[in-house]
């Protein structure tokens, strides 16, 4: 009887240990999972613009706060791949298919340019990643401009059509749709000047006199107004900006025009991306989004958060996409049915 009972705890004892050790095993498995698959070597955010336009210069910001907070170990740099109202850059990740060092620092013109162009919508192709911020949009004048208010540009604009002239990127952008909605507000023709860059050729046209007026974040405009060398006349939000530096600015609305606008900026993968690369990155972003670091860059930058995982990406990219059909739409701008 002791002899067989002993038997018996033996075989206990045994298959506990195996328990435990299969327990391990579903824990390291699953961690594994959990934390995803990371990326090795160089990593590379592409943008559609410029250098020194917002998308290039929130990406970089992002690239920064992972590498400093060491979030990310990988060197990451950005890639400006522009033309073609970001069909340079949309068609560079199109083609990377599976690239797991690859990601795609996304605006609105990602999203307008294939609906006036009368292309398939690239987002449906890429392999959402994370919505990360949106800015509120300044409408401003060079600071020797005789405009000192958006009425008063807006009356200049009604003795001739097509004599106030504003400059920003691409037909279909965040300037070209913000200059399109003034003009229906106010009963004005403008005459819009694009920049397919964007960036510095807009602040130079605007700063040398080839354009009247310009439509700037925030974060791009504040320089230009402690320099002395730009006046903001009106903030395209519902309500004034609650910080000290722009709280003067009048919305359009309260200037008559009801005009309200601002501008994503997001993250996605190439097309085909691995399901444990999508994981790796979303808990990498979710960490950086956590730090005091990315705290006080959308503080010092006047963004407001617009986060979303991956698990909400697909659902945000599709609502930013009906959002532009529909404006584009309106505007009778879209050649796209979809």
């Amino acid at each position: 009887m002791h002899s067989e009972h002993r038997a018996q705890s033996r075989l206990l004892r045994a298959f506990a240990f195996s328990g435990a050790l299969l327990a391990i095993g579903t824990m390291t498995t699953t961690g594994a999972l959990a934390q995803g698959k990371a990326p090795t070597g160089e990593i590379e955010i592409t943008v559609g613009s410029g250098a020194g336009a917002g998308p290039d210069l929130t990406q970089r910001r992002v690239a920064k706060i992972l590498n400093d907070e060491k979030i990310v170990e990988n060197p990451i740099v950005i890639q400006n791949r522009t033309g073609g109202s970001w069909t340079v850059a949309a068609n560079y990740v199109l083609g990377q298919k599976g690239n797991e060092n690859l990601l795609f620092g996304i605006s609105p013109t990602f999203f307008a340019s294939p609906i006036v162009q009368g292309l398939d919508p690239w987002y449906k192709q890429m392999t959402p990643l994370a919505g990360l911020l949106t800015a509120d949009l300044l409408l401003v004048v060079s600071a020797n401009s005789p405009f000192q208010s958006l009425t008063d540009l807006v009356n200049e604009a009604k003795k001739q059509e097509a004599s106030v002239s504003v400059g920003g990127a691409n037909i279909g952008s965040t300037d070209h749709i913000v200059t399109t909605l003034l003009e229906k507000a106010a009963g004005i023709k403008l005459n819009y000047i694009p920049f397919d860059g964007g960036g510095g050729q807009i602040t130079s046209s605007l700063l040398g006199g080839a354009v009247n007026m310009g439509v700037y974040p925030p974060d791009e405009a504040l320089s230009l107004i402690e320099g002395g060398q730009v006046r903001p006349i009106a903030i395209l939000s519902a309500e004034r900006h609650p910080s000290d530096k722009f709280k003067d600015v009048p919305t359009a609305k309260e200037q008559g025009y009801d005009v309200q606008w601002d501008s994503p900026q997001s993250l996605v993968l190439p097309p085909d991306a691995d399901p444990e690369l999508v994981a790796w990155w979303d808990d990498k972003l979710q960490k950086m989004i956590a730090t005091d670091a990315w705290k006080q860059m959308l503080a010092e930058n006047y963004f407001r958060d617009a986060y979303a995982p991956a698990s909400e990406a697909g659902a945000a990219l599709e609502a930013l996409h009906k959002r532009y059909f529909d404006i584009l739409t309106e505007l009778g701008l879209a050649k796209s049915a979809q």
